[in-house]
């Protein structure tokens, strides 16, 4: 027997943590199990909009008849919302005419049932619909509205209305003394703070207003941190340790950079040197500290850390165990591929790219560098600054210390590839005098979108309802994705004798491969560990919908904000020998000026 309020709190608590698969697959499994109850199903279609799977949250929330009730007020600003998001991810007379509809929808529900949230958004809405004399007129009625005095989230959500209505009005000083207060109220609610900043981001572009002001009320910055390697012993009698003197001076600055930086969140590695003292420094100043490492723990340590003295060991330790997360990259021990270190770092930097992202504030990349062209340090800093953004870096006045040969394999080094795995949804339902028109429809509108692509695939192989499509760049197979993803959409299948209801799936990884020969077919193969984290994510996409592990989305968002826009939707299910992994929805961005705080 279960526990319906067990269940009820758990999915409430996996909605607050952002993990939208998880809840989704929860609320589903209730309603099969339980038939359709307007207040699951309500949670349901939610999470697949907060999942990017907007054209299947909206397909659900029509088939479980959600907007059939006017008294369920929460349904129907559901339902406005999932026009808003239409709105937002289009561009042209398709925004307007959407924006237009979620006014409308926005608009009943305040008549009927009042409330900031509703009429806020008919504020906005009507802005992005071309209706500025309808948003002046919503945006006077919030500010005409009394704040009531509730909790924090409360009393948070009421001021942050009033400053987006004050925008909206043309008041920016206004809006920033009112969004002030609003963040007293919840100061550590970053999640809550980023959405209202992304409102009122979106209605400055629509306004063609500067945004500049608002830099002060972002959450902190998140950092990127990278340095040299310090005391690579030349012989068994060298000290191991740096200077004590050094150390700390070097120490000091870093704090002092983190101050003045305003950084909260840094992601970067752990290997000895100006690494772990920036870990430490971080750690200090009371910042997030996350971890990446190239390899399995145990490795990275015998290659990175322990070489350079146990004192170094001793503080990687420490350093780790203050992490508030831990990635590997691999979780294979070094084998003398040098790839996985640059993996490892451009990982890192696309974490820190796509946490300031998701909290609407500004990424910084922080670094020691001695001055060496050929370091890691020097290919760190040259990949940050290929798409402009803020840089701190400090010199170490030591010579470039000799780095000892790392031991080399007889294989031969991988290769950075982006891999996309296609399958559809309902393909194993269909009756088998179905499947000539599936071919010769569905797969073959896949193929055509692949024809056409400007950049096409390196490597292709299908199998079934399969497809699995090999590109150099992460940017190309973002685009790839979406085409055949556009293209599906625009097919009738009723017409062709298909059910409705099949939908494309699309999952993608970025990740070092290896390029060996088939024995068997005689051609090339693209294998390796990567490409299996690139294949468990497919089974978890929402359909209709392109999810991506967090290393493709980072590269995304590192070089392609401006093109792509991605969204955390949660983890992958765990599976045996498989650890679950963090994945990304991807959309066309389709207004490019965006106001991209981490760019």
């Amino acid at each position: 027997m279960r526990d319906a309020g067990v269940e009820d709190a758990r999915l409430a608590a996996l909605i607050r943590r952002g993990e939208h698969l998880a809840a989704y697959d929860l609320a589903y499994r209730r309603i099969e199990r339980d038939g359709v109850s307007p207040a699951i199903a309500h949670a349901a279609v939610l999470c697949l909009a907060r999942s990017g799977a907007t054209d299947f949250a909206r397909l659900e929330y029509a088939r479980w008849r959600l907007g059939g009730d006017p008294d369920d007020a929460e349904a129907a600003t559901l339902g406005a919302r999932l026009l808003k998001d239409v709105a937002l991810a289009s561009s042209g007379a398709r925004r307007r005419a959407f924006a237009r509809a979620s006014a409308l929808r926005y608009a009943a529900s305040d008549a009927r049932h009042g409330g900031l949230y509703s009429a806020i958004n008919v504020a906005t809405m009507s802005l992005i619909a071309g209706d500025r004399d309808g948003a002046r007129q919503a945006a006077e009625k919030v500010l005409s509205s009394t704040v009531v005095e509730g909790d924090a989230t409360e009393s948070y959500y009421a001021l942050a209305s009033r400053a987006e209505a004050q925008v909206l009005l043309g008041a920016p000083e206004a809006a920033a003394e009112t969004l002030a207060q609003a963040i007293a109220r919840s100061p550590q609610d970053y999640t809550a703070h980023a959405s209202t900043l992304g409102q009122i981001d979106i209605i400055l572009q629509e306004l063609g207003a500067p945004n500049t002001w608002l830099a002060p009320l972002r959450p902190p910055r998140v950092a990127h941190f990278t340095g040299r390697i310090f005391n690579l012993p030349e012989s068994r009698d060298q000290p191991t340790d740096p200077s004590a003197r050094r150390t700390e001076a070097l120490a000091a600055e870093m704090q002092g950079v983190l101050r003045t930086n305003r950084v909260g969140f840094a992601y970067g590695g752990l290997a000895a040197g100006a690494d772990i003292l920036w870990a430490e420094a971080l750690v200090a100043c009371g910042a997030e500290l996350h971890v990446v490492l190239p390899t399995s723990v145990g490795s990275f340590v015998a290659n990175s850390v322990a070489p350079f003295g146990q004192g170094w060991v001793r503080r990687f330790e420490a350093c780790l165990a203050c992490a508030q997360s831990v990635r590997l990259a691999t979780k294979d021990p070094y084998a003398g591929d040098d790839q996985v270190f640059t993996y490892s770092s451009q990982f890192a930097i696309g974490c820190a790219i796509l946490r300031a992202e998701a909290l609407a504030t500004e990424a910084v990349q922080l670094a020691v560098s001695g001055g060496d062209a050929q370091s890691n340090v020097a290919a760190d800093l040259a990949y940050w600054a290929a798409a402009p953004r803020r840089q701190v870096i400090l010199t170490l006045d030591r010579a470039p210390l000799r780095v000892a040969p790392r031991a080399q394999t007889a294989h031969p080094p991988t290769v950075m590839k982006a891999m996309l795995f296609v399958d559809v949804r309902g393909f194993g339902s269909l009756r088998d005098d179905q499947i000539p028109a599936f071919f010769g429809v569905v797969m073959a509108q896949i193929a055509q979108a692949v024809a056409t692509l400007a950049r096409k695939p390196e490597h292709i192989e299908t199998w079934g309802d399969g497809v699995f499509l090999v590109f150099d760049q992460p940017a190309d197979a973002a685009e790839a994705a979406l085409a055949i993803l556009a293209a599906h959409r625009r097919l009738n299948l009723r017409a062709r004798g298909l059910p409705r209801w099949l939908a494309l799936r699309i999952g993608g990884h970025y990740g070092p491969v290896h390029l060996l020969m088939n024995p068997i077919l005689g051609n090339q193969a693209v294998v390796g560990s990567h490409v299996v984290v690139a294949a468990r994510i497919e089974p978890n996409v929402a359909p209709g919908s392109v999810y991506v592990s967090e290393a493709f989305a980072g590269a995304l968002a590192t070089f392609h904000a401006d093109r792509f826009r991605c969204g955390y939707v949660g983890r992958t299910k765990a599976r045996r020998d498989f650890e679950p992994l963090s994945i990304f929805n991807v959309v066309r961005r389709e207004c490019p000026d965006m106001r991209s705080c981490a760019r």
